[in-house]
């Protein structure tokens, strides 16, 4: 009997603590057992977009060659190439000596007809009187109120006149027409100029619009505005209208078509779009089904993307191949199945695990 008794101390002293260790581990379970409810999602099948993508190129909607329209030589230039302008900023001057003496010209003229227009309705004012009293003839009233029509309608010439000296004179100050940045510049300070010579392009950068070639089998579906999206870099822009060319171009069979921005559109990153820039016009031609995870489901490693797939709520990583992105959502190629049940944070797991084995 003495040699038994230590070996029982011993063997109820291990069942105590057992026993004592059974609520810690059943506590431990069920946290895991939550977390895995609370952390998981079993996969079903979503319908998706089916896009087609088609390489544009942004342009302005507003390019412009300003051209003079009167003669003399360049007096002042007051911007260059790259430099913005507001609408209506005084972008260059011509001399205008001529068109100042001009002006004055017209002016006299007009003071001078409307003097001689006074004249003659004094005239045939006088003359009416008289003819009707009888004591002039029908040839002298006919000559008067001839002059007199004469005189109102030269003072009508004259002031056609004054208003072309008039806007002859403001040509000499070559305005923005609208908001922009300077493209190019073609004249310089004392070159002669003409009407119709190039003096500066200008774009503005307020309104782009993006611009490609559509094949000609699916030209059609790029009517509906709704169904297009202009995606530079990763930022999607829904445009404010499309416009799909009433022809095809004969080499290429091919649809031009034009996606206009709203104005001052931005790129991801805040920045301003700009003329020539790449980007995609990405449109709309079905619907497909898919198997969608939150991205924060996947797991990076190296070259290797991986998934928590619990399988009797043990979570087993599972290789998968992860295609397009839908709104912080991941299409998976493959790898996983409708009826899959998944881990939705896969980082929240890892680390799990990781204070699991400490």
């Amino acid at each position: 009997m003495p040699t038994t008794q230590p070996s029982s101390r011993r063997l109820l002293r291990s069942l105590s603590l057992a026993l004592l260790a059974l609520p810690v581990f059943a506590a431990a379970t069920q946290a895991a057992d939550q977390t895995s409810a609370t952390n998981s999602q079993i996969l079903q099948a979503t319908t998706v977009p089916v896009y087609f993508d088609l390489e544009a190129t942004l342009e302005a909607v507003h390019e412009s060659t300003i051209s003079a329209q009167t003669s003399g030589a360049i007096k002042a230039v007051h911007y260059d190439v790259n430099d913005r302008v507001e609408q209506g900023a005084l972008l260059l001057e011509i001399v205008d000596t001529q068109q100042q003496a001009q002006l004055e010209q017209a002016r006299a003229n007009l003071a001078q007809a409307k003097a001689q227009n006074e004249d003659a309705q004094v005239l045939l004012t006088r003359n009416s009187r008289l003819f009707k009293q009888g004591t002039l003839s029908q040839g002298e009233f006919d000559s008067s109120n001839a002059r007199a029509k004469s005189a109102a309608a030269a003072v009508k010439a004259a002031a056609a006149a004054l208003k072309q000296a008039e806007e002859q004179l403001a040509y000499t100050q070559v305005k923005a027409p609208y908001a922009g940045l300077v493209k190019t510049r073609y004249v310089e300070v004392g070159e002669l100029v003409s009407p119709g010579q190039p003096l500066m392009t200008g774009v503005s950068l307020e309104q782009l619009r993006a611009v490609a070639d559509a094949p000609q089998r699916i030209a059609s579906q790029y009517q509906e505005a709704a169904q297009i999206q202009v995606r530079v870099g990763e930022h999607s822009i829904n445009p404010d209208s499309v416009v799909l060319f009433p022809y095809a171009d004969a080499t290429h069979h091919s649809v031009r078509l034009r996606a206009n921005l709203p104005a001052n559109s931005l790129d991801a990153s805040g920045r301003a779009l700009y003329p020539g820039q790449w980007s995609i016009i990405r449109v709309q031609t079905g619907e497909r089904n898919a198997l969608l995870i939150p991205a924060s489901a996947l797991l990076q490693r190296s070259e290797l993307t991986s998934v928590y797939v619990l399988d009797n709520g043990q979570p087993e990583l599972r290789q998968v191949r992860a295609g397009n992105r839908h709104n912080g959502m991941v299409e998976i190629l493959s790898g996983l199945s409708a009826g899959d049940e998944i881990v939705s944070d896969a980082l929240a797991q890892l680390a799990a695990i990781g204070s699991q084995g400490e």
